[in-house]
């Protein structure tokens, strides 16, 4: 099963370290990836995954602390650095999505795949016509072939990491790394990304990929590792299902229980505030178009104070937008509206004040923020609806966040900047800020990925303490085990045109 010891390694670790801000992320970390091995890479969030991967791909160094070492053996190079070899060791992650969330240019998804060749997000060199074949190849490949001229800055977040995963596909990549990218994707998607990686394996090119679920392991992987506290604390064979329970398992962190959450927020419930008889909001024959592009067509929806709502749909059915128009941030065309009479009894006509009674959580959010903003910062800045934190708490509100940032169990990370957290602890920080105000309206868009099971129990338990105190939510997901109890009613989107059912 495993490749004769003497072979040459693609990349080896040798009791590697980082440190990154003063704290060792890795520790003495031994590690050797061959030509074509596939690996998953499991670990609670804040196991230290994701540095994992940027080492072994060469994104950063290993502490020159004369302890550790790495090596690349590649094309007939044995090498301690990765020049010349990271064009081929394609690579997504969240930074990809970041840049691409916050880049307002017209750069087309088939330019955006061409830079895959040049080890670059932009395209600063015209590509070969071999290039240039492989790219629409890649593309199709991933079910984007209709969108390869559309501008990456006008994708759904699902069809912006298929695009990613196109890019990293395109230099016929000798190494693949995946940082969570099945996050978003919805069952087609899904299926052509996982097509596309598969087709990649069997040429021969080796793989390491993040999951937090078994269904998100690519069909092929034989082997896994897990990571525990920036040590290895598992290495071997996939088949040996203990990896998730040595992952994922165990004593999860202590968690609020949802009456537990629900206590540390200010104020006492309402009684009155489930069953009001004034809609939080209610949308009549909405037209909306982005870019040229019909995105929802006659839309016509309510919700009600405490309903609990999924919202489901394709990669582009209009999920996204639909939110857009609930926070105010476009607008229906000529002859729909929007109107939001419960939430302007509370909060008065201010679409300003209105947002405060809102909670919010989407990928988009978490990109607008800046790098620097601290956990406790991003979850003060909840009680303003601002991105960032421009107004100095109240000593009320301070006191809200240490007890929500200890609920999620993210108090030793309070003055932690987000650039120095998981992709897990920042989807943490950010459900903290959704909750931290007590919103009458949760706004969820995919809030459980990226988090480890234990999380993901904390998260649910948070988003159902809200409920309990009479909140109504609305949840995005692909995943339909993702639907919270309580959530007994469904909005499905197809082609911008909207159909409600139970669920």
């Amino acid at each position: 099963m495993f490749p004769d010891l003497a072979a040459a390694p693609l990349a080896s670790l040798d009791r590697a370290s980082v440190s990154l801000g003063g704290r060792r992320i890795l520790d003495a970390v031994s590690f050797r990836l061959f030509p074509g091995q596939t690996w998953a890479v499991f670990g609670r969030n804040g196991a230290g995954k994701t540095t994992f991967l940027r080492l072994v791909r060469g994104d950063i160094p290993p502490d020159q602390d004369g302890l550790g070492r790495r090596r690349y053996v590649a094309e007939g190079r044995d090498q301690s650095t990765p020049l010349g070899l990271r064009q081929r060791f394609g690579s997504v992650g969240r930074p990809d999505w970041d840049f691409w969330r916050g880049h307002e240019g017209t750069v087309t998804v088939f330019n955006a795949v061409c830079a895959g060749f040049f080890d670059s997000r932009l395209l600063h060199q015209p590509p070969t016509p071999q290039e240039r074949g492989r790219a629409r190849e890649v593309i199709g490949q991933v079910g984007l072939a209709d969108l390869a001229d559309a501008p990456m800055a006008a994708l759904s977040e699902g069809r912006l990491r298929a695009a990613l995963v196109a890019r990293a596909l395109a230099p016929w990549p000798l190494l693949l790394i995946l940082d969570e990218v099945l996050d978003g994707l919805d069952a087609d998607n899904r299926a052509r990304v996982l097509g596309a990686m598969a087709v990649a394996a069997a040429s021969g090119t080796a793989l390491l990929a993040t999951a937090h679920r078994p269904e998100d392991v690519p069909p092929g992987v034989t082997r896994a590792v897990v990571l525990e506290q920036g040590r290895i604390a598992a290495c071997g064979a996939l088949s040996d299902m203990s990896f998730f329970e040595t992952a994922d398992g165990g004593s999860p962190p202590a968690a609020a229980s949802p009456v537990a959450v629900a206590d540390i927020l200010p104020g006492e419930p309402e009684a009155g505030r489930r069953g009001g008889e004034t809609p939080l909001f209610e949308i009549e024959d909405a037209d909306v178009s982005l870019g040229g592009r019909r995105v929802l067509t006659g839309l016509t929806w309510r919700v009600m104070p405490g309903e609990g709502w999924a919202v489901l749909g394709r990669n582009g059915a209009g999920k996204t937008t639909l939110l857009r128009l609930i926070l105010g941030e476009i607008h229906p065309a000529e002859g729909g509206s929007i109107r939001r009479p419960g939430l302007v009894e509370l909060a008065g006509s201010d679409l300003r004040d209105i947002k405060t009674r809102v909670g919010f959580v989407s990928a988009d959010l978490e990109s607008a923020y800046p790098p620097s903003a601290t956990v406790s910062d991003v979850a003060a800045s909840g009680f303003f609806a601002g991105v960032g934190l421009f107004f100095t708490p109240s000593q009320a509100q301070a006191q809200a966040v240490r007890a929500i940032l200890a609920g999620f169990g993210l108090a030793d990370l309070a003055s932690r900047p987000l650039a120095s957290l998981s992709t897990g602890q920042r989807r943490l920080a950010f459900l903290a800020r959704a909750v931290v105000h007590d919103p009458r309206l949760l706004i969820l868009d995919e809030p459980f990925s990226s988090l480890d099971a234990a999380a993901r129990d904390t998260a649910a338990c948070a988003v159902q303490g809200i409920m309990a105190r009479g909140a109504a939510v609305i949840l995005v997901t692909h995943r339909t085990r993702d639907i919270l109890p309580g959530i007994d009613r469904v909005l499905r989107l197809e082609r911008g045109r909207a159909r409600e059912s139970a669920a």
